[in-house]
């Protein structure tokens, strides 16, 4: 009697079967309404691919298998013709659909298995009973032009970015990427960018010359997503970090190159400072208004000639009222070279090297709204070197030796997010990892090449007006230097 009493107990009752019932009905309902809502958003999102499959189903619908068939036939033959005759304009427009449908099937099959393996889970442990687990969820796929595949992660309640940046690695290598980094989109979602080429391998030949210069803008080169690189001028200081041969060089003549629409405007100036002898920057000595490479004291000068500068410019800004200098005819803004920071005091006396810091320390942290950018590399970030690391707001890291200077040059945590600037190959100078302006994202980046002819050509094609005559002019009290050389 007990056992027949024990085993009538564990029968499940009424209630429990509707229970069950009703949990199921519930599951279906979410199902369904997932998979209607999913399919309306890739028709938004891909009309072209919705209005093919629309176009096969119908001629399903109409012809059979047969229709079916020659529907599919007819699309494929014109998306061939379409990559042999115009092969440009097909890998902008046509080939990011394809591989977006090809490359969400495959990752949306394989995502949750590697969410579980890489940890990327979460179990409810509020209640007497385990629930459900609940992992990182991937909600839209997304292939650019260049190849680059942009996965949308949703993040489940008790999970942060951060612990996706951890497993970073090991996700890359599970979805055979050859790199990966992670990107904050909004709160409770991560950008995880795949990348299974290298973009960036090739050369980038010169960028065209802007018609007119735009300093929030500057074009250098180009970002592994295929868009320009640009730099921002205006309103900050820019620090260039890397080992020997990792591509300062390539960065330095891009950036003159673009700026050379200005100085033949008159309304961008370049003062160089090359403390190597001239290695480096001497060949385009015509396009810059000061010029120094010889003694660290002809140097020194140089950079408190342009303290008075910053000072005067000061004073005018004072009595206009205004806040931010303008460049203008006269008043142009002004950027100074220094090709290799740390050798500027290596030999100087310690006197010198007082008045180096000194004028190096006014113009970093009040030049920027008198219209005075620096432009500072350095081989070795460390702060015994670069005591001014913190002022330089915009910062770029080439090739490094190591990663702690990639959190010198790009801050803690840059590594995690996935620039791996101690990784970067000798035999790609040039290639570099920048911060997003106004964000903690990373991009990474490769700067154009010049080679000797072109430097030639670009310095021949402008020059700047005479360095000793415009020294006399600039640095004098009370002076404006206008077109052609006289003053006011």
């Amino acid at each position: 009697m007990r056992a027949q009493q024990r085993i009538t107990d564990n029968r499940p009752g009424e209630d429990d079967i509707l229970s069950v019932v009703l949990e199921a009905v519930v599951y279906l309902v979410i199902g369904v309404s997932r998979a209607v809502w999913w399919i309306l958003v890739q028709i938004v999102r891909l009309p072209s691919l919705a209005l093919g499959a629309a176009a096969v189903a119908g001629a399903g619908l109409q012809f059979g298998w047969a229709g079916v068939y020659a529907t599919v036939a007819v699309l494929f033959g014109g998306l061939l013709s379409w990559r042999l005759g115009a092969p440009v304009s097909f890998n902008r427009w046509a080939q990011p659909h394809l591989l977006t449908v090809a490359r969400t099937a495959e990752h949306r099959a394989r995502w949750p298995r590697v969410a579980r393996r890489a940890g990327l889970v979460v179990h409810d442990w509020s209640n007497d009973r385990v629930s459900r687990p609940e992992a990182v969820r991937l909600v839209r796929v997304q292939v650019s032009s260049s190849g680059v595949e942009r996965l949308h992660l949703r993040l489940p309640v008790g999970l942060s970015p951060g612990d996706v940046v951890d497993k970073v690695d090991a996700i890359a290598h599970a979805l055979k990427s050859r790199d990966a980094k992670v990107c904050t989109d909004r709160p409770g979602r991560v950008i995880l960018e795949l990348r299974r080429t290298d973009t960036l391998a090739p050369v980038v030949a010169p960028l065209p010359v802007p018609e007119t210069l735009d300093l929030a803008a500057v074009p250098v080169g180009r970002s592994e997503d295929g868009d320009p690189w640009c730099i921002r001028l205006a309103g900050t200081h820019l620090l260039l970090a890397g080992a020997t041969g990792s591509g300062k060089s390539s960065v330095l003549w891009s950036l003159l190159r673009a700026l050379s629409v200005g100085v033949r405007d008159r309304l961008v100036e370049v003062w160089a400072v090359d403390p190597k002898g001239g290695m480096e920057l001497r060949p385009g000595r015509h396009l810059f208004r000061r010029f120094e490479d010889s003694s660290p004291e002809d140097m020194c000068a140089l950079l408190e000639d342009l303290v008075e500068v910053k000072d005067q410019r000061a004073r005018e800004l004072a009595s206009t009222g205004d806040r931010i200098h303008k460049a203008r005819h006269g008043s142009p803004h002004i950027v100074v070279l220094l090709d290799e920071l740390a050798t500027l005091t290596a030999f100087a006396d310690r006197s010198v090297t007082r008045r180096i810091d000194l004028a190096l320390g006014l113009l970093l942290t009040q030049g920027r709204a008198c219209g005075i950018t620096v432009v500072a590399a350095v081989q070795d970030p460390g702060k015994d070197i670069v005591g001014w690391r913190d002022l330089f707001p915009t910062r770029i890291a080439l090739r490094l030796d190591n990663p702690i200077q990639v959190a010198m040059v790009l801050g803690d945590g840059a590594r995690e997010m996935g620039a791996k600037a101690d990784e970067i190959s000798e035999l790609t100078p040039g290639v570099a990892y920048v911060r997003i302006e106004g964000t903690r994202a990373i991009r990474r980046v490769r700067a154009a090449y010049l080679d000797d002819t072109e430097i030639t050509a670009l310095t021949r094609g402008v020059q700047a007006p005479a360095q000793q005559r415009d020294a006399d002019t600039t640095v004098a009290p009370n002076l404006h230097v206008v077109p052609g050389g006289e003053t006011a």
